[in-house]
């Protein structure tokens, strides 16, 4: 029984997550338990549960004598998750280019071709979740999946925006595509240079479309940071 409990618990919260991040609650958005827990087809106490876990992270937030919300997406948080992305990410693209086995290089090169396979398909949030799933074989192929979920406890409000600009549809998903193959192509060939400038190059992507959604979700965002200067 306990064991169910706690899967339960496990289950909404990362449904609830889930659907947060992808945009299905959206920022700003009164929920509750109720509609939360139809909505999911789960119990109201593991939904509280899961409220009160994501209410830690600032994805929703508990309001008194009102209400709770879906939290606005925090672009400092995001930026700084971006910024420790930056310095991480191209030591373990070079530790993957070093350590990874044949298999590691296959699950990449498969997960790119789904990619391409849903960008094909319109199907955004595939293409977000691959693009997810992307990056986190490259820290497991470099033994350092601790770092990755290290990470994920920072990197809620940058998903949020990294899902939300495939939205945007002047963004092109191509570019994003033809950045994830330069970065691969550059890890096969044992590149470091290339490795940390298209690494560099994709991340710094996030600031370069903030006008673009700043535009179209002018209500999302809790502007917290200088969008002038910021790049």
């Amino acid at each position: 029984m306990e064991d169910t409990s706690a899967n339960m618990r496990t289950d909404a919260y990362n449904q609830l997550k889930y659907q947060i991040l992808h945009g299905v609650y959206y920022p700003g958005q009164k929920i509750s338990e109720k509609i939360v827990s139809q909505d999911l087809g789960i119990g109201r106490t593991p939904v509280r549960e899961a409220i009160i876990r994501l209410e830690r992270y600032s994805l929703v937030e508990v309001v008194p004598q009102s209400g709770t919300y879906i939290t606005k997406i925090d672009l400092k948080s995001a930026e700084t998750a971006q910024f420790l992305r930056r310095k991480i990410d191209p030591d373990v693209l070079l530790q993957f280019s070093i350590k990874a086995s044949d298999d590691m290089f296959d699950r990449v090169e498969q997960n790119l071709s789904q990619q391409r396979q849903a960008v094909a398909d319109g199907n955004d949030n595939l293409f977000f979740d691959l693009d997810e799933q992307f990056h986190q074989l490259f820290y497991i192929g470099a033994d350092r999946q601790m770092i990755w979920d290290w990470l994920q406890m920072i990197n809620m409000h940058l998903n949020r925006y990294r899902r939300l600009r495939l939205e945007v549809t002047k963004l092109d998903w191509d570019t994003l595509l033809d950045q994830h193959q330069g970065i691969f192509d550059a890890i096969k060939s044992h590149n470091i240079e290339g490795i940390r400038f298209s690494a560099e190059s994709h991340l710094r992507l996030m600031l370069h479309e903030l006008p673009s959604l700043l535009e179209k979700f002018p209500d999302y965002f809790d502007i917290n940071i200088d969008t002038e200067a910021s790049e």
